[in-house]
């Protein structure tokens, strides 16, 4: 592959912890790895610098207003704005890849690619428009993501998911298109990173009991009220909650009523690993996912998912067993943790490891890389 220099858009970026960033932030990291040159233009924030060098790679962020806790930031085109941008331009870059479609962040991504006369390739990471659980707030914001893709399918980009789910919600705006640049993750090295945390231990969690855990922010699209519901239903399984959101009153409201379910707060990703280590389960009823990242984790260490049918399962999955692929409703979500939890132990380890060797060798950050590459060449 000839090297490039490439300017990723992405509206959210580390420090921030989510799919899109972490996606942003390995795949720069496999770029420079193969020989390309790599500038990640983000959002700022009060937690992080205007400019840093990482690994290799520059990051650069637009001034922004943080909305909506963090979920929507919108760019700011004050007098640093402008000096960041003509900074920018300056830079040599042969392609901009914008990661999501419906960020004010995202039309600046899509107006240099313009303006240095390069390509630029739009990759979606939902399956679903976004939900606050409030139907005023979310027909709003359905009106805002067509709003915003029109002006993006305008710019006449090219356009990519990171799942084949991701590829088909594309058709929803009338963009079509069967380019998949998949989420990846560097199974090894994400079970090197442990912390090696003992859960079991801290949570007194028998070896021998059944742990359900939900790694992901407490937002309603993310089913943490169902899983709350299903460990109500099944007092005999152990569930351990990561994570922090809008709805973390509502969770801990519930979970302190029951006593098979244990919050840990937000983990960083050392943490995140250890606790797969050690869970029989990953249960995740999402709404909406271009290709979780929490499957792929689990995936890393042969937990067994119990997953909604959102992006990037089919792609992973696809018609194996190994999991439970199921709906978002207490009965579903509870229906399917007990048929794990019911399974003879030589039949878990069987799926575990089967999992485990289709995440490794199926979902790497070269192949990802290489699929990035053929998006631009369409």
């Amino acid at each position: 592959m000839a090297p490039h220099r490439y300017a990723i858009f992405s509206a959210q970026y580390l420090p921030s912890l989510g799919g899109v960033e972490l996606f942003t932030d390995n795949l720069a990291r496999e770029l420079v790895h193969e020989g390309h040159q790599v500038t990640v233009v983000a959002s700022a924030r009060k937690d992080a610098p205007a400019r840093e060098d990482r690994d290799g790679f520059q990051v650069v962020r637009l001034p922004a207003a943080q909305l909506l806790d963090g979920r929507l930031p919108v760019t700011v085109k004050d007098g640093a704005y402008r000096r960041i941008w003509n900074r920018l331009l300056a830079e040599d870059v042969d392609r901009v890849l914008v990661n999501a479609r419906f960020y004010p962040h995202s039309l600046e991504g899509l107006r240099y690619a313009a303006e240095k006369g390069v390509p630029s390739v739009v990759l979606e990471h939902g399956s679903a428009h976004l939900s606050f659980g409030i139907p005023a707030a979310d027909a709003f914001v359905e009106r805002w993501e067509h709003l915003v893709t029109s002006r993006v399918k305008a710019a006449r980009p090219a356009f990519a998911g990171v799942s084949l789910a991701a590829c088909r919600w594309l058709a929803h705006f009338g963009i079509e298109t069967d380019a998949v640049v998949s989420n990846a993750i560097d199974a090894p090295a994400f079970r090197e990173g442990s912390s090696g945390r003992d859960f079991r231990g801290e949570l007194g969690i028998a070896p021998d009991t059944f742990m359900a855990c939900f790694v992901g922010r407490f937002v309603v699209e993310k089913g943490p009220l169902a899983v709350l519901d299903a460990a109500r239903l099944l007092p005999e399984v152990s569930f351990v909650m990561a994570g922090a959101g809008p709805e973390d009153d509502h969770v801990r409201a519930v979970a302190d009523y029951l006593p098979n379910v244990s919050l840990v707060g937000r983990l960083d990703r050392a943490d995140v690993s250890a606790l797969l280590s050690s869970a029989d389960c990953l249960v995740s009823p999402t709404r909406s996912e271009g290709m979780a990242t929490s499957l792929l984790e689990a995936g890393a260490w042969g937990c067994l998912p119990v997953i909604s049918p959102v992006g990037g399962v089919e792609d992973v999955l696809g018609d194996s067993s190994w999991g439970e692929v199921t709906g978002v409703t207490a009965d579903e979500v509870t229906a399917a943790v007990s048929r794990l939890a019911d399974l003879p132990a030589e039949e878990r380890a069987r799926r575990s490891a089967a999992f485990r060797d289709r995440v490794e060798t199926g979902f790497t950050w070269e192949r990802t890389a290489a699929q990035l590459d053929a998006a631009f060449s369409v």
